[in-house]
């Protein structure tokens, strides 16, 4: 069968799609990928590597001049999302469209990240079934926790989905709304139940052992665990790293992963103070116009390397909180110190601290060295946070996100 896939993001939003791809065409399906990097990233090479057929719906948009991670003092806000979808997501809904109706045009099933409202109006049209794949929990409304991951009773979270579907459906999404309209169809009416989620269909990429599974979620609504590109899919740790690795007790390992990008002076130089204040042996995920290699028999700077080969050899993950890196960590069965900039980070900051395998959340704003080197010395300090994410992360290893996905999907496409 012929499967579209459609993202939109970062690394963190590719990647998962990616592994599902790879995951559906090893089940013999043919499959095509669109995806539309919102700092603008060419994935073109992912194509020779994976036999994937790869779609880059960026057209002749540049990225946002922006920091996405400083658009609003709030992290994780609805101001915050608002903002985000208008300077990242509207410039792009024309060329994204055109992706979405191609992937229709030929595909006998698409599957689309939640964000991607021209996908449901393009499946729309064409009459091809459409899977919503979720990459944050939180997206799909239960009454069991309100829309900003607090219990307030059911009654209350219940009033705030509504309040939130609401309010989101008529401020964003404009463009997607307006070509509704030029295409003869009717408003969506609600995000969360036509764009967001789908009726025959939506995958939750989140790990059953995060989180219990509401019981009002319907039983179109599938959590698989997290998809993950397996080990064999990444590059090689370049031999400087892997000796460094090896010569000596297990380092920590610090990176902001793609948001780096955003605030490179000031991240850089925040890491590197840490790493001089800690005085322990560590790992620098930088970006490629640092210094890379051995500084010294403390410290160590790499550009991106393959988490799943590096992280079960440190002792320690400090990183943003981003979804893959998040799971790249939990995996290898370390204990986390996230530093939040935005969006989903805070949550899965606080999904992990309630866990016990992380320490206290921080946020990319205001945060200085002496705060998280306290931070990183007290985790480094516990061993029941150590014990914890060591049981969680083997538990999460019996799970099998892209098998699970797959077989979903050829369930909904055997109906």
């Amino acid at each position: 069968m012929k499967i579209g896939l459609q993202t939109w993001g970062t690394d963190g939003d590719f990647m998962p799609f990616l592994a599902l791809a790879i995951g559906l065409r090893d089940a013999g399906h043919e499959v095509t990928l669109a995806y539309t990097s919102v700092d603008g990233k060419d994935y073109s090479d992912r194509a020779d590597i994976t036999g994937i057929k790869l779609i880059r719906a960026n057209g002749n948009v540049p990225a946002p001049d922006l920091n996405p991670y400083g658009i609003s003092s709030k992290p994780g806000s609805f101001s915050e999302y608002s903002k985000l979808l208008n300077e990242f997501f509207e410039p792009f809904t024309d060329v994204m469209f055109q992706a979405s109706e191609e992937l229709c045009t030929c595909s006998d099933l698409v599957v689309g990240h939640t964000a991607c409202h021209t996908l449901a109006t393009a499946a729309e049209m064409a009459y091809v079934p459409r899977v919503s794949l979720v990459l944050v929990p939180l997206v799909v409304q239960t009454e069991t926790v309100s829309p900003i991951g607090k219990n307030f009773g059911k009654l209350i979270n219940n009033m705030m989905w509504s309040i939130g579907d609401k309010v989101s459906t008529q401020r964003w999404y404009k463009r997607s709304q307006s070509l509704r309209q030029e295409l003869q169809l009717p408003k969506i009416k609600s995000l969360q139940k036509e764009v967001f989620t789908s009726a025959i269909g939506t995958i939750v990429a989140s790990s059953p052992a995060l989180l219990k599974r509401p019981s009002d979620w319907n039983r179109s609504v599938h959590f698989t665990g997290f998809l993950n590109l397996t080990e064999s899919s990444g590059t090689e740790i370049p031999v400087g790293l892997s000796e460094f690795l090896q010569d000596g007790e297990p380092p920590i390992y610090m990176t902001f992963g793609s948001c780096l990008q955003f605030d490179e002076d000031a991240s850089t130089r925040l890491l590197l103070e840490t790493a001089k204040q800690l005085d322990i042996r560590c790992v620098l995920q930088l970006n490629t116009s640092s210094k890379l290699g051995k500084v010294s028999d403390q410290l160590f700077i790499t550009d991106q390397v393959t988490h799943a080969k590096v992280f079960p050899q440190c002792r320690l993950i400090v990183h943003h909180g981003g979804a893959g890196t998040t799971q790249a960590a939990l995996l290898a069965g370390k204990p986390s110190v996230i530093v939040a900039h935005g969006f989903d980070q805070p949550y899965w900051a606080n999904a992990l601290h309630g866990l016990g395998v992380s320490g206290k959340p921080l946020l990319r704003h205001h945060l200085n060295t002496d705060i998280l080197a306290r931070t990183i010395n007290e985790v480094l300090d516990s061993p029941t946070i150590q014990d914890k994410a060591t049981a969680l992360g083997n538990r999460m290893r019996t799970e099998n996100g892209v098998k699970q996905a797959v077989t979903i999907i050829n369930q909904i496409l055997a109906k």
